[in-house]
């Protein structure tokens, strides 16, 4: 499995190209540039099978329709996600960001589901508090989470649909399900781990391995 991380769009979201030994890629988050995005394909040889969003937010979904549209991906994601796919301007919560594409889901994903691009198998896992449906997707023993946990701090819960006890209770769930060492790879800053995060993570401090 190899793992490219491109920042995109105006905020600079983390964007995921996730691909099997034979290039065949998932797209975990296109936030913007989808045009930049095909030219990484092409130069790296991916071709993308799968767009998948975390959650509704414009910052890491504003390029999925038009990278729909270039690439033929389908675009899957939480139900809850797909009033912002389909009118996102009506969701975004500051000036000067709308324009953004609409795009009608190829595919619902919740908790539990699993799919698959090539050898990659990727299972949903809910994940809410940052914003209502949030998922985080595990491929590998690597945990793609969108806004919920950062290096060394947390997603936001103040937007609307945020939820504090929430988030913290979806960070539990995954320090239950995998050991320690799980890599984590979120929607904005550096790439990180659960056990690093429960050691330094101020706002986790209480929580134990488990959870």
């Amino acid at each position: 499995m190899k793992i490219v991380c491109a920042p995109v769009g105006p905020l600079q979201a983390n964007c995921y190209l996730v691909s099997d030994d034979d290039g065949l890629t998932c797209v975990i988050d296109p936030g913007g540039e989808p045009d930049r995005l095909m030219d990484v394909a092409g130069k790296r040889g991916l071709t993308y099978k799968q767009i998948l969003l975390t959650h509704g937010h414009f910052d890491h979904m504003g390029g999925a329709a038009d990278l729909a549209r270039l690439s033929s991906a389908p675009v899957a994601c939480s139900q809850y996600i797909a009033p912002m796919l389909r009118d996102p301007d009506s969701y975004i919560p500051f000036p000067g960001f709308e324009g953004v594409p609409g795009h009608e889901p190829d595919r619902f994903v919740e908790d539990g589901d699993v799919l698959e691009v090539g050898e990659l198998r990727i299972a949903t896992i809910a994940t809410p508090g940052h914003s209502p449906g949030d998922l985080t997707f595990e491929i590998a023993g690597h945990l793609f989470c969108g806004d919920l946990l950062f290096h060394r701090s947390i997603g936001r819960t103040d937007l609307e649909g945020g939820d504090f006890d929430l988030l913290i209770a979806s960070v539990k769930k995954l320090m239950h399900m995998f050991p320690p060492e799980t890599p984590v790879h979120p929607g904005h800053m550096d790439s990180t781990t659960l056990g690093e995060e429960l050691r330094f993570n101020p706002f986790l401090r209480g929580l134990s391995p488990r959870g």
